[in-house]
């Protein structure tokens, strides 16, 4: 173990470059899945640009920000926090901006998890640092080398819900009269079967006879088994990569270009990039050495992802099994070009309306969306740093630097006229230019002695300052569009839209640290770091975050037995910060005007204060951690263990507080809750089995993560974050449990505790209590890799898993309601265990035998019953058989107590999973074979990601779809981003 590792008193968690590239992922974080104990990676669905969330030890602010700083070689970048569960806000799904740096140009990743190890980069290490190498330049066996890299994949759509393929639209008629006839079906005027109106799919069984479709065409009625795919693109993408480098006695370089060429899900979506990098070191004289980092991020995406939040989350665009995706793309529009029109609506080609039963509108105006709106964006990133080192002896050197962030997107949005000029303007233009800028500089003095033989110190003292600067301007047209399709601000009907915003932040700060080293076996380190930032009261905005570890080398002090190769204690401890959100502290009235109000007058300005005050007395949030470990290596190394325990108790969460309304305000920003991480982490690794032939190398990691709220203000016993579907569940923050806990209206109880059946048979929700359901914490995850090789094969596989973390995706769980997955199968006839029953004349369901041919008035017998267990309101038995078709239809419907029966603590279950994340099949040409050709190191591999579930507790969905932000609330419901994908590819892997 090289000293440098030896010495760290912190945890860390070490990603090589080998192990970013094998899969083709098109962005680092993806490539973490499983990788690093302590780390939970979420990926929002779409493709290439959709964003990726990472979470280090668990949340660390109750409703703040949860992603860790990104550090590339030594200097904060851009990686912007996204909303994609807004659907009427935004409907196309946004990135971040850690997804713009290539896998094949890093190094390693090193993932800082502590509050120790992250203390000197002070307020914005609250929740980790990821600290990001870029390589370096390397000589080849003749000077130059040059590394070639391509790969290309195809995705696919994947676990979609289980949806049934056995009966089609429709309602049982003693459920709901829609018209049909004795034999459930409808008919049209000329004695042609056809499809009710309705989102429903308890209807006739499909038979494969002909059957009239809302577009007026007749096919078989059999299920439409994969109806959503002609929705959706097969994602191409291919990525070529080709590097120089060398190195000399003064100098290295490595120069790297990139071709990225993404497609995603959603029609029409394209994501290209070329990427630039340049990694450069020269030593100018004996004390003065240069280093040079610039990485350019040319980029153009076509139509960004587009929302599929209403065909998931609305019953409008529920697609029902007797209907398909393709039959859209060929009605969406008229043979004008104009957007469909339904019944009797006006239409330049009124033949061509859309008149039949079935036709689901959400469906079509989705369609309509992702081909008639457009979307460019172009885009231009720099990240460039100049670092300079002068030597003034062998034990003191001054480190200045330099970097910049900044990048320029320009935007243009063309949205198609819906209909003819002479019936009123549609379509629109719009088009906005952003700016976002990172100027960072910093300036570290260093000092390292040895003093005696056995002791050895060192020091550091720098300065260092960050400004963050961005803005947007924006027009679009307003009213519409008055020459059609013409896609300019001139085309404006009205007076055009404008836009404007812009923010500021500057973060400085003073930093030392101080450390010794005793033989190589005791090694000390104590920080501090005093932070000043601007969005703060200038009175009250500086704060010092320190912090302290150490590292004993057991086996250097100790005789330890002979298969113990290294071992070693280190503890830590350490402070680090968590500011507002920029401009949330404010105390700003805002402008308005009510215009001229008399002839000859000037216009009349005012000014009102925002609703939810800021506070000037704020503070930030502070982490206080404490963390214990041990790295042991055994058998030479070819078996290691590193056990890390951490307690971090977050106080000073910076929260809303609700004020009367008299106060002329509906909340505050005040300090008021405390949260506390404790959570133990283990890695083992191995190398389980090594031959001159054959190889098996594994690594698992496991991380156990406990939370609690501890504290809230003016002794609040909850927090509420979310009032889901008109009270139908909650999720809060309580004292003394885990921060997340869902809750739930449950089934009434009697006096006796037993549960009450309403007259129609369905359970009553009790619209006075709450239960608590489940929480949103996963109680435990981690990641199992496995490399095998046999001579120059080799497998490379990565699994996940994750035990605990309730979420509640309601969309799936309303499509049970509409009749379309397998469960709501269940008790529809005798042979899936329906009972069989007959209804009297009070509507009541009667149980008989199957075999029973009527009632006894001559009443049809179904076979499809259900019977509650419990009691009825005057405390006997409940008896009354329901329809299973009314069951579902009720029971997983929308909303509270007020709208419907619903019964939302079904909706929440436990994300229990293990999955293969990641495989890899390759083969090595042998080199005396390639260097014959002047080449050597040639890889073929294909490889697949995503590709299936060892074991899911939640059947119908890949539960990452849920992730529609990057906080942490944002991704626990919303099932409505896009669909996930598997992907299969090949790469080719060669040097020159």
């Amino acid at each position: 173990m090289d000293k440098a590792q030896k010495s760290l008193g912190y945890a860390t968690s070490v990603i090589e470059a080998d192990e970013l590239v094998k899969v083709g992922n098109t962005n680092l974080a993806s490539a973490l899945y499983g990788k690093a104990a302590g780390v939970r990676i979420q990926g929002g669905a779409g493709g290439a640009t959709s964003p990726v969330n990472i979470q280090i030890r668990g949340i660390n602010s109750i409703t703040g920000k949860s992603q860790p700083l990104i550090v590339l070689d030594g200097v904060p970048i851009r990686n912007e926090e996204v909303t994609n569960n807004n659907y009427w806000g935004d409907q196309r799904l946004r990135g971040n901006g850690l997804l713009d740096i290539n896998p094949a140009d890093v190094e390693n990743i090193s993932i800082l998890k502590g509050a120790s190890a992250a203390a000197l980069y002070g307020s914005e290490a609250v929740n980790g640092v990821v600290l990001i190498t870029t390589k370096k330049g390397k000589a080849g066996e003749n000077g130059m080398q040059v590394d070639f890299n391509t790969n290309f994949s195809v995705d696919e759509i994947a676990y979609l819900p289980r949806y049934q393929n056995v009966r089609g639209p429709g309602m049982p008629s003693h459920i709901l009269n829609l018209g049909q006839a004795a034999d459930g079906f409808n008919y049209t005027a000329d004695g042609m079967r056809t499809v009710p109106n309705s989102s429903t799919n308890y209807g006739p069984k499909f038979d494969g006879q002909p059957m009239q479709a809302w577009d007026g065409i007749t096919r078989p009625y059999n299920a439409q088994q994969d109806n959503y795919s002609a929705l959706f693109n097969n994602p191409v993408s291919s990525q070529i990569n080709i590097s120089i480098s060398n190195a000399t006695e003064k100098s290295n370089f490595r120069l790297s270009l990139t071709r990225q060429d993404n497609e995603a899900l959603s029609l029409n979506s394209k994501n290209s990039k070329n990427i630039i990098n340049l990694n450069s070191s020269y030593q100018v004289s004996k004390k003065l050495t240069t280093d040079l980092m610039i990485n350019y991020i040319n980029q153009n995406t076509a139509n960004r992802p587009y929302s599929i939040d209403r065909l998931i989350n609305n019953f409008g665009g529920m697609m029902t099994r007797f209907d398909n995706g393709a039959w859209y793309l060929d009605r969406y529009q008229t043979s004008r070009g104009y957007r469909y029109v339904t019944g009797n609506g006006q239409s330049l080609t009124p033949d061509e309306n859309i008149t039949g039963n079935g036709f689901r509108g959400d469906i079509a105006d989705y369609v309509w969306r992702v081909n008639k709106n457009q979307a460019s964006e172009i885009s231009n990133r720099v990240i460039g740093s100049l670092t300079n080192t002068f030597k003034f002896t062998d034990d003191l050197n001054l480190r200045a630097r330099i970097s910049t962030d900044f990048t320029s997107r320009y935007n243009e949005s063309e949205n198609y006229s819906e209909r003819p000029l002479a019936f009123g303007p549609s379509g629109s233009f719009g088009m906005s230019t952003e700016l976002f800028s990172i100027l960072y500089g910093d300036i570290m003095l260093n000092y390292k002695k040895a003093i005696t033989e056995d002791f050895t110190i060192g020091a550091m003292l720098g300065y260092t300052a960050r400004t963050e600067n961005s803005s947007s301007v924006g027009r679009s047209t307003n009213g519409g569009l008055s020459t059609e399709n013409l896609f300019d601000i001139v085309a404006s009907t009205n007076i055009p839209n404008n836009s404007s915003n812009r923010q500021y932040r500057t973060i400085d700060a003073l930093l030392g640290t101080v450390n010794f080293d005793y033989k190589s076996i005791w090694f000390v380190e104590g920080t501090i770091r005093r932070d000043r930032i601007s969005t703060m009261n200038p009175n009250n905005n500086t704060f010092v975050y320190p912090s302290v570890n150490t590292a004993f080398a057991l086996t250097d002090a100790f005789d330890l037995p002979q298969f113990i190769t290294f071992s070693k204690l280190r503890g830590s401890w350490g402070i680090v910060g968590n500011y507002p959100d920029i401009y949330s502290a404010n105390i700003a009235y805002s402008q308005n005007s009510l215009g001229v109000q008399q002839l000859g007058g000037s216009n009349v300005l005012f000014t009102s204060l925002p609703s939810s005050f800021g506070n000037d007395g704020i503070r930030p949030e502070q982490k206080h951690e404490f963390e214990f470990g041990l790295d042991t290596r055994f058998f030479n190394n070819r078996f290691s263990l590193d056990i890390s325990y951490y307690n971090a108790q977050i106080r000073d969460q910076i929260l809303p507080l609700t004020l009367p309304t008299t106060s002329g305000a509906f909340s505050v920003l005040t300090n008021i809750g405390t949260l506390r991480n404790t959570g133990i982490e283990i890695q083992l690794t191995g190398d389980i089995i090594s031959t001159p032939n054959f190889q098996w190398d594994a690594t698992i990691n496991l991380s156990k993560i406990s939370n609690k709220v501890e504290k809230l203000a003016n002794n609040a016993t909850e927090l509420l974050h979310v009032d889901y579907d008109g009270n139908a569940a909650q999720l809060r923050s309580v004292v003394g449990r885990p921060m997340g806990d869902f809750y739930a209206r449950p089934i009434a109880l009697d006096a006796n505790g037993n549960q009450v059946v309403q007259p129609n048979g369905l359970y009553k929700i009790d619209d006075q209590k709450w239960i608590q359901v489940g929480n949103a914490m996963p109680d435990a995850l981690g990641g199992i890799i496995n490399e095998f090789s046999y001579k120059n094969f080799s497998l490379y596989a990565v699994m996940d898993f994750q035990i605990g973390g309730s979420v509640m995706p309601t969309g799936i769980n309303w499509m049970k309601s509409r009749g379309l997955t397998e469960e709501s199968l269940n008790f529809m006839d005798e042979a899936s265990g329906g009972l069989a029953y007959y209804r009297n004349d009070t509507g009541q369901g009667v149980g008989v035998p199957h075999s029973t041919a009527q009632g006894p008035n001559g009443e049809t017998v179904y076979h499809d019953g259900m019977v509650m267990d419990g009691v009825v309101a005057d405390g006997s038995t409940n008896t009354n058989v329901v329809s299973q078709a009314f069951y579902y239809w009720n029971t997983y419907n929308w909303g509270g107590p007020q709208y419907s029966q619903s019964r939302y603590e079904l909706y929440i279950q436990d994300n229990n999973y293990l999955k293969m994340r990641e495989l890899s099949v390759a083969y090595t040409i042998p080199n005396q074979i390639t260097s014959k050709i002047g080449v050597s190191n040639v890889n073929i591999s294909v490889y697949g990601r995503n590709l299936f579930f060892l074991y899911r507790s939640i059947k119908d969905l890949d539960p990452e779809v849920l992730t529609g932000g990057s906080r942490w609330t944002q991704t626990l419901t919303s099932a409505g981003t896009n669909p996930a994908t598997r992907t299969y590819g090949v790469m080719l892997r060669a040097r020159f």
